[in-house]
């Protein structure tokens, strides 16, 4: 029987998903300070405000359909578009429509589908299967807009991932009810761990309803770049452990 429940984070744990934003990201800016030339700031500068922007935009409603954008698809191609606008502006610059599509084209590069499979981690797979073989339950829980995070199923197929995992669920906006929800469908009777990068997101809920918490942050999280010192000093230490990577969870499973 099994003992204990694995949730895992798909976006930034499983998958190496910040890579996919990495060359779109610097082909966007590298177009931007190309258009605008001396008028334009730095692509550092123009990171960070796109950061934040991209960011504010999550709850922000969305014109077309009237919902918060979350985490849809057009969200991140969009905020590129209206840094690029603000820059216009600042610059007194007209905005060229052309260029601004081009923008949103480069940001849409993100979701090629193609690329998922290549950025997976490769020690994903073998933790699985190791879990798997200790009759451990496996479940990925990824936030995100459902066509996006459907698309990942494919290459996690491919990876041979999904056939050691008791369900793939994709939660639109947090992940409270999901945890709570996995929680009733197995039982009090086990223990249950949350596996993911981002401590409000993948952690803070988890740690409320029982579970043991492994934080494994990126430098490159957006939504915690420049605060994992913070965030560590204020990490709950006796409901989680800090590792650097999934295989330590191997490592360190007889005393989990």
């Amino acid at each position: 029987m099994a003992n204990k429940v694995w949730v895992f984070d798909l976006d930034g744990t499983g998958m190496n998903t910040l890579d996919l934003y990495r060359k779109p990201l610097e082909n966007a800016c590298s177009l931007m300070i190309e258009v605008l030339g001396n008028k334009a700031p730095s692509e550092h500068e123009i990171r960070l405000r796109h950061n934040k922007l991209d960011r504010e935009m999550i709850y922000e409603i969305n014109p077309k359909n009237g919902k918060p954008f979350f985490y849809a698809k057009n969200r991140f191609p969009t905020s590129l578009v209206r840094i690029y606008k603000i820059l216009c502006k600042e610059a007194g610059v007209k905005v060229d429509r052309k260029i601004a599509s081009k923008i949103f084209q480069i940001g849409l590069e993100v979701f090629n589908k193609r690329r998922y499979l290549r950025k997976i981690k490769p020690s994903f797979l073998p933790l699985c299967k190791f879990l798997n073989k200790r009759g451990d339950i496996i479940i990925i829980l990824t936030k995100g807009d459902k066509e996006v995070q459907g698309d990942k199923i494919d290459a996690l197929k491919k990876a041979g991932i999904l056939k050691y995992c008791k369900g793939f669920i994709i939660a639109e906006d947090a992940k409270d009810k999901c945890f709570e929800e996995i929680r009733k469908k197995y039982g009090d009777d086990k223990l249950y761990y949350s596996v993911g990068d981002t401590y409000l997101d993948d952690m803070v809920p988890a740690l409320k309803l029982g579970y043991f918490g492994i934080y494994i942050p990126s430098l490159f999280n957006w939504k915690e770049m420049g605060r994992l010192s913070e965030i560590n000093r204020r990490r709950n230490k006796k409901r989680s452990n800090r590792y650097r990577d999934l295989s330590e969870i191997r490592r360190k499973y007889e005393y989990l």
